[in-house]
């Protein structure tokens, strides 16, 4: 009898199948990484959640294909916790549904099928608060899937299995799914929905199974019946058969483990059947998946950290993708710029980016287009004694002096006077600055972040923003995305400035209807973030209860007028025409060869389009 089972442990962690080793009181003595991967109490790494529990407020997802059977003995009624309230499902009945934790407001998307038996697959597919939500049950194939916003949440089962996966409704992230090994974790749809916490599927300890009862770990007649045979000696060996390890299936031997005094215990040998029948379809199962897993899977850049930049709400690609660029900037001192829309939080991304290199530096913010033309240069650069009517007898320091050691932030930079394009050039060119009325130079060390809402490209080709400075401080552009381009982020971040103005003012916490938020959903926010904390802030307060009802959202449109085909068809020819000239540098000629237009038809267009050097 091996008594080293932490050498033994070693040692089968490197088989591919998994080993298990149950003593003679039927307790659980060894346990591989592989038989931990196949029963669930480790999980593949393409996703996890951290611990917790469901809260009001969050999005859940479920898929049933049987009330009742294998999901924690769910009914019909626990399902009103998500405000699905139909008197006519019944258990056994198969449903698809969404709906949001303890909120009787907001009307819940659900489906279902008397009885359990399907004879092709069931699906539901919804934009269900900004989220694309797709659910499908595969009946030939044994699996069910969840799908939020591309990314695939799936299982197979044997014969009925309760899936679900949980939203958290103040941050938009997957806050729980559920995998293999569920009724080990007691994670079943019931035990969830009325609280019960969750294990992390990213923790660096898996749940300890070691000394545990072989019945309190896996539920099948079949196999701990077996498992008795062996340990009572009626079966030395049982060759591969088939057995459900908490319906789920697995091929399994059996082999008595003995010394001089009897047996001591058996040593059970599992494969994974869903990996068999993998190797049955090679070539398209297996592209299928490796292709699946390359679109599905959240891309991950660099070392950026989950905290990083969290004030910009989402998790949507483009907001993944403009933290990382931000990261990136916030890391060296490149002169940066932003661009976007109005109201897109390009002043908060500076103060981000600036805060992240070096809190403890100066950041001076400049709004560039609040300055009177006459003031720009001694706005900037300072000035000396007497240097104009008005001065200040101690003359006074400028912005950028201000800003010496850290960051300053030129906000609506394409607002600058070309006369003061000039000298901003000089400055980053050399350096130095001179006070207006002083002749002595004075060194400066400031990183540059501008922003603007306009086409810089556009205002170079217009001649009313000069080249060289354009190139100067394009050394790292960042855009952000304006609002209805990200409309899967509009949920968290709308609850994100709900709980922030109520702290602020010490509002009570207010939530919103289901026809409020809808009503929010369906706007086309040209205004971006900061019309939607207007909205917000307005509504909360008008409202004198703790609900928000779409009579206090002050939108007067839900969507931008519909644009004809000829219109945009004008505005795709004026795109053309303006980019040929771009990567012409202005050049007429070069752009007409381009497009491959005569010379005629090329002025024609310029003059229809009134488009000028």
């Amino acid at each position: 009898m091996i008594e080293n089972f932490q050498l033994l442990q070693l040692i089968t962690d490197c088989l591919e199948d998994g080993i298990i080793f149950v003593d003679k009181d039927y307790k659980v003595k060894l346990f591989n990484q592989n038989a931990k991967r196949i029963t669930g109490i480790i999980f593949d790494k393409y996703a996890s959640h951290d611990a917790g529990k469901i809260e009001e407020g969050d999005i859940v997802i479920l898929a049933d294909s049987a009330i009742g059977e294998d999901d924690g003995c769910l009914s019909p009624k626990d399902l009103s916790l998500i405000n699905i309230k139909d008197s006519d499902i019944r258990a056994n009945d198969c449903i698809l549904g969404i709906g949001v934790y303890g909120n009787a407001e907001i009307l819940p998307v659900y489906k279902y099928l008397r009885g359990a038996n399907l004879n092709e697959d069931f699906v539901l597919e919804a934009n269900y608060l900004g989220f694309q939500i797709q659910i499908c049950i595969e009946t030939m194939k044994k699996k069910i899937h969840i799908r939020v916003n591309g990314d695939s949440y799936s299982v197979s089962f044997l014969g009925s299995f309760g899936h679900m996966v949980i939203i958290d409704g103040k941050s938009g992230v997957i806050k729980f799914f559920q995998a293999k090994g569920y009724t080990i974790r007691k994670e079943s749809i019931k035990e969830i929905l009325h609280g019960r916490k969750f294990f992390s599927k990213d923790s660096k300890e898996d749940l300890n199974v070691i000394g545990e009862k072989i019945d309190d770990l896996f539920m099948g007649d079949k196999l701990l019946q077996s498992i008795n045979s062996v340990l009572s000696g009626k079966e030395p060996f049982i060759p591969n058969d088939f057995f459900e390890i908490n319906k789920r299936l697995v091929l399994c031997s059996m082999r008595a483990i003995e010394d001089k005094q009897g047996v001591q215990g058996v040593l059970l040998n599992i494969q994974d059947v869903s990996e068999l029948e993998k190797l049955l379809d090679y070539r398209n199962q297996i592209l299928m998946e490796v292709e699946k897993s390359y679109t599905n899977r959240t891309p991950i850049y660099g070392d950026i950290s989950k905290d990083a930049f969290a004030e910009f709400i989402g998790n949507s690609h483009s907001m993944v993708q403009l933290k990382y660029l931000a990261y990136k900037a916030s890391k060296t001192k490149f002169n940066v710029i932003i661009t976007g829309e109005s109201g897109t939080g390009k002043s908060l991304l500076a103060r981000l980016i600036h805060e992240e290199y070096n809190k403890s530096s100066p950041f001076i913010e400049v709004n560039c287009n609040a300055i009177a033309p006459t003031l720009f240069e001694s706005e900037l650069f300072g000035y000396v004694g007497g240097a104009f009517t008005g001065a200040l007898s101690s003359g006074r320091s400028g912005y950028f002096e201000n800003a010496n050691g850290g960051t300053i932030f030129l906000d609506e930079i394409g607002d600058l006077p070309l006369e003061i394009q000039v000298k901003l050039l000089y400055v980053l060119q050399n350096k130095i600055i001179y006070r207006v009325g002083s002749s002595k130079p004075i060194p400066i060390d400031v990183r540059v972040i501008a922003a603007t809402n306009k086409n810089l490209e556009e205002e170079v080709m217009n001649g009313r923003f000069r080249q060289d400075l354009y190139f100067r401080i394009n050394v790292f552009p960042i855009t952000i995305p304006p609002l209805r381009e990200r409309k899967s982020d509009l949920y968290m971040l709308i609850n994100k400035i709900l709980n922030k103005i109520c702290t602020r003012y010490d509002f009570p916490q207010k939530q919103l209807s289901g026809e409020a938020l809808d009503k929010l959903l369906r706007y086309n926010w040209p205004g971006n973030v900061r019309e939607l904390e207007n909205i917000i802030e307005r509504a909360i307060t008008l409202c004198e209860t703790n609900w928000i009802y779409p009579e206090q959202i002050n939108i007067n449109d839900f969507s931008q007028a519909a644009t004809s085909m000829q219109e945009q068809m004008q505005e795709a020819e004026k795109k053309i025409l303006k980019d040929a000239l771009i990567r012409a540098n202005g050049n007429k000629a070069q752009a007409m060869k381009d497009l491959g237009m005569s010379k005629s038809v090329f002025y024609e267009k310029l003059k229809k389009h009134a488009i000028s050097n």
